[in-house]
């Protein structure tokens, strides 16, 4: 067993699909290789992964006596047990997938200077009772993601193929090169910027970029919150040369995510 403690973030907000894409590759890190993981965010008042995961009906009255602010209440006086943090999680796919569900404090400025000071330690105590711990980073230079990316094992920089957003992010971000791997979302391979092409133009990316591609089924999963269920059910019947295409280049992207880990030196 091995503990890794995987960070997705996004220069920009809303474009790249960090948030399915952390779902996709934490799904099939559990289903294929059968690591045992944990999706958790430190989003403020935005529950996509709650509600891509368990539904549209997914309330925050469902998530106050577990979730983050269970861990961050009880992180103050002692070290999580693995009683206590399985029971602040949601349990999926057999007790394969852990999902630790956001906030639901009112004030942010309170929960994101509480989550600095206790972070670094929830993520120590919970990294030894998980292969994978997917952390999905609010984007941008928000302060407690930057102090989760330094945590991290693994940054998984989530662009999309417009050629300024890249530009943008390789003029204004400077992540260890060392622990990171690119991401590119709602990947269309018709594109002029197809990865081929982007490779050739920004040799950062080559031999450390995968990419998830644009899926309609896949989009209509999230929005009905039904995400992980499609992958089952695509790895099952594989059915459909999109769904296969979707299936082979999610699995590499998994693939690529572990790598930079075995690159910089680590065992698995």
């Amino acid at each position: 067993m091995y503990n890794l403690k995987i960070a997705f973030w996004s220069p920009i907000s809303g474009q790249s699909g960090t948030t399915s894409n952390i779902i996709i590759t934490a799904a099939m890190a559990s289903l294929v290789d059968r690591k045992r993981t944990l999706l958790l965010h430190n989003q403020f008042s935005d529950n996509s992964m709650e509600r891509a995961i368990l539904g549209k009906g997914t309330g925050q009255e469902l998530f106050e006596h577990i979730g983050l602010d269970s861990l961050s209440r009880n992180i103050k006086t002692a070290e999580l047990s693995e009683e206590l943090v399985h029971n602040s999680v949601i349990s999926l796919y057999n007790n394969g997938i852990h999902l630790l569900p956001g906030t639901v404090k009112g004030h942010r400025q309170m929960f994101e200077a509480e989550l600095l000071v206790s972070m670094p330690a929830i993520l120590n105590s919970i990294n030894q009772y998980y292969d994978l711990v997917f952390m999905d980073l609010v984007p941008g230079t928000n302060e407690v993601s930057v102090r989760m990316m330094e945590e991290a094992d693994i940054i998984a920089v989530n662009l999309t193929q417009d050629i300024n957003v890249i530009n943008d992010y390789f003029d204004r971000y400077h992540l260890p090169e060392e622990k990171t791997v690119y991401l590119i979302g709602k990947y269309n391979k018709n594109s002029r910027y197809n990865l081929k092409n982007l490779m050739r133009t920004y040799h950062c990316l080559k031999h450390k970029t995968a990419v998830i591609p644009y899926n309609t089924e896949v989009m209509d999963a999230v929005i009905d919150g039904k995400l992980i269920n499609l992958i089952i059910k695509d790895l099952v019947n594989g059915k459909g040369d999109d769904n296969r295409y979707f299936i082979k280049k999610a699995k590499q992207a998994v693939e690529e995510i572990l790598g930079t880990w075995l690159k910089a030196g680590g065992i698995i």
